[in-house]
């Protein structure tokens, strides 16, 4: 930063804009890239209403499903985190250029808040019900095929080559056992991401309580 003791520089200000604003940005963008990832993720693995199995090939949202998410994702991303820029400016304190808050303890307070709702309380809470209704589906389909696995199976024999086929048999193949660890690693890392931030929204939640009590 540069450091002026009576005019500020361009160059600080612009600065102290853009390291707030990105620090909002990137975590905006993060959480909600995992919100569509676990979107998709539900669209892929769960069955379509009126199936009884999935139906991925036609539930993909596509290379240009991807592009136009991606696409909203960062267009929401910065518009929750450009009021930071306007928040934020340089000041001369003890001859020392400070970047500092311009608005009001209530207007801080109201942002902190839109905040913490936007970009964390309502994105954990859609990753949890996704994950939650994959773990959900998941741990039927595991019934049901334990409950298969249990149950006699009709038997047709071959009279020529005198072997014995077992029909009906379910089991996990190696595709459904890729989805299930695909499914917990995603879920594995958005739990880590979110438990990342937490220190910084729980601090930003104790001072919103602060200023309104």
């Amino acid at each position: 930063m540069c450091l002026c003791a009576t005019t500020l520089c361009a160059e600080a200000i612009l600065e102290c804009k853009l390291v707030n604003t990105l620090t909002v940005l990137s975590i905006t963008a993060g959480i909600y890239t995992m919100v569509v990832v676990s979107i998709e993720r539900v669209r892929c693995v769960l069955p379509a209403r009126g199936h009884d199995v999935p139906t991925p090939g036609t539930r993909s949202i596509g290379i240009r499903g991807t592009i136009i998410a991606i696409a909203m994702v960062w267009m929401l991303s910065v518009i929750v985190a450009v009021p930071t820029g306007f928040n934020f400016d340089v000041g001369v304190v003890d001859d020392t250029v400070v970047c500092h808050s311009t608005w009001t303890s209530l207007q801080t307070s109201i942002y902190s808040l839109f905040l913490l709702v936007v970009s964390y309380l309502l994105p954990q809470a859609v990753l949890y019900v996704n994950y939650g209704r994959l773990a959900a589906y998941l741990w039927r389909r595991s019934r049901a095929i334990a409950a298969a696995r249990t149950q006699p199976q009709p038997q047709s024999v071959n009279a020529d080559s005198q072997t014995v086929t077992q029909r009906g048999t379910s089991g996990a193949t190696p595709t459904a056992i890729n989805t299930v660890r695909t499914i917990m690693m995603l879920a594995t890392i958005a739990i880590m991401f979110l438990a990342a931030w937490a220190p910084y929204f729980t601090i930003m939640t104790i001072e919103v309580i602060c200023i309104f009590l």
